[in-house]
């Protein structure tokens, strides 16, 4: 009975990767310096990688991706912060011309953050 969990669990990592574009480590100015092991600088701090959005406070478990209009796409997230846990959102799409990606919160179509390789 116990392995059945676990043989579910992982076909479902392996979905996951198999729809992901996110094949790096992204970041906003802030991101980037705090994986680099800098001071962020600012609360407004964005970290995006193939199974994790981090933000200044919280971290967000990417479940689900979903293909939106154009070339659009929507993470569903469980997110953890400051002792509680929710549910979430993001959309991200890929930055014209450029390595990286737009990406923000679904409720909130005007708020998009630029985020970049981190080296």
């Amino acid at each position: 009975m116990r392995t059945a969990p676990i043989v579910l669990f992982l076909s479902a990592s392996a979905a996951l990767a198999q729809a992901n574009p996110i094949t790096g480590v992204y970041g906003d100015e802030a991101g980037c310096r705090r994986l680099a092991g800098q001071p962020e600088g600012t609360d407004v701090v964005f970290i995006l990688t193939p199974d994790r959005i981090e933000r200044y406070e919280s971290s967000c478990a990417i479940n689900s991706l979903f293909a939106l209009d154009g070339q659009e796409t929507r993470a569903d997230v469980t997110c953890n912060g400051e002792g509680e846990e929710w549910a979430d959102a993001y959309v991200f799409s890929p930055l014209p011309g450029e390595d990286g990606y737009l990406i923000g919160p679904a409720d909130y179509p005007d708020v998009r953050f630029e985020v970049r390789p981190c080296s």
